[in-house]
């Protein structure tokens, strides 16, 4: 194994463990009854008429909305990379491409990760 295989597969289960990290909650918070939905829906107001938003809230959803969509790009071009490993049938060529796809997709997916944590922190910042 070389240091690229063991960097490929940590990053991986990293991604695979950042779900259940984002969603976990204090269990002392939690009531003894169980989980109440009205206690995280409280703060939700309904979707805003863009009118009243304001412009820089309107420019911060637009660049979130953006973000998720190169996300999925980036998620979708990582499948057919696969897609193209794994069809390539031992031509050198065409698995260097499909490598080389892959490569560039998950660097792709890291931009995406950092971008986002930077606008959302100047946001929180000026906001």
């Amino acid at each position: 194994m070389n240091f690229r295989n063991i960097t490929v597969a940590l990053f991986a289960v990293t991604l695979l463990a950042a779900p259940a990290t984002t969603l976990a909650f204090n269990d002392s918070e939690a009531d003894d009854t169980g989980f109440q939905v009205s206690r995280f829906t409280n703060e939700f107001r309904g979707i805003q008429d863009p009118a009243k938003a304001g412009l820089i809230t309107t420019i911060i959803r637009i660049i979130n909305a953006l973000l998720v969509l190169a996300a999925i790009a980036a998620i979708v071009f990582v499948i057919i990379g696969g897609v193209r490993y794994i069809t390539s049938q031992g031509d050198e060529d065409a698995t260097e491409q499909a490598k080389n796809s892959i490569i560039y997709a998950i660097i792709g997916i890291i931009v995406i990760i950092l971008a986002a944590v930077i606008v959302n922190f100047f946001v929180s910042q000026v906001g």
